[in-house]
Formats: structure tokens, sequence, C-alpha cells
């Protein structure tokens, strides 16, 4: 991967993201030291809401919610909820309830069934000419 110069999205300093992200490497360790304090004041208070562990942590609400969204809090038996990204349905992982995703698996699904379906016709019509039909015109 090339390199690009880029702007962190915390700090807004200038560095060369060599794919590690959008932050810079300063950032990027204040963000994984305050990973490991999540998850450690998670497992000593499971039953906490995602405001008291901001609160108590002095954290960004974003932070906690991409953790429990990308897994890295599933190890921990924990109890914190959070709404799901499409109904607000409160959620313990992942981005969408289980009725969202398939609604949206279903979209998708459907989506490209019309995309090949469609494509397939485009095929039909672009096919090759015989000789009656050169004939013809």
């Amino acid at each position: 991967m090339t390199p690009k110069a880029t702007n962190c999205r915390d700090c807004g300093k200038l560095f060369l993201n060599i794919g590690t992200g959008k932050y810079c490497p300063e950032c990027m360790q204040k963000h994984e030291k305050q990973m490991d304090e999540i998850a450690s004041y998670v497992r000593d208070n499971p039953r906490s809401s995602v405001d008291e562990i901001c609160a108590a942590l002095d954290v960004k609400k974003s932070l906690v919610l991409s953790m429990l969204q990308s897994g890295r809090l599933e190890e921990i038996d924990i109890n914190v909820k959070y709404p799901c990204a499409a109904c607000g349905k409160k959620i313990s992982h992942g981005r969408y309830c289980k009725a969202c995703g398939k609604k949206i698996t279903g979209e998708i699904a459907a989506s490209l069934r019309r995309i090949r379906d469609n494509a397939k016709l485009q095929k039909a019509k672009k096919g090759v000419y015989s000789k009656e039909q050169w004939l013809d015109k």
C-alpha cells in the first residue's frame, strides 16, 4: 500500500498513513490505552451503561460504542446496551438489531438479484446477430 499524507481525526496533525487508520501514532496509542482502561472498567463493573463508562473514564462515547460494535468487549461478560443504528432498539453487540439486520440483508439480496437479472437482459439484447437478422436490415 502506498503511504498517504493524512490529517489525524483526533488532533488534526498531518502524518504518513501506511494503512494504519485515521489516527496518528500518538493518538492511536492514546486510544489503545483508553480501550484497555474501558475493558478493565467493564470487567470490574459489568452492569455499567455506556454513559456511566464515559463519565467514569472521561472517554468519548463513540470510542465505547465502536469497541462494542466491533466485538472488542464480547469476551467480557457485560450487559451494556446501546441503540441499533437503524431503529434505535437497545442491543448489546453489532451495529443493528436482528430485525434490522435481516431487513438490510433482504434488501441487499433483492438488489443483487435485480442487478443480475438486468445484466442478463442486457447481455441477451447485445447478442450476436444471425445471418437472417443482417439480411433483414
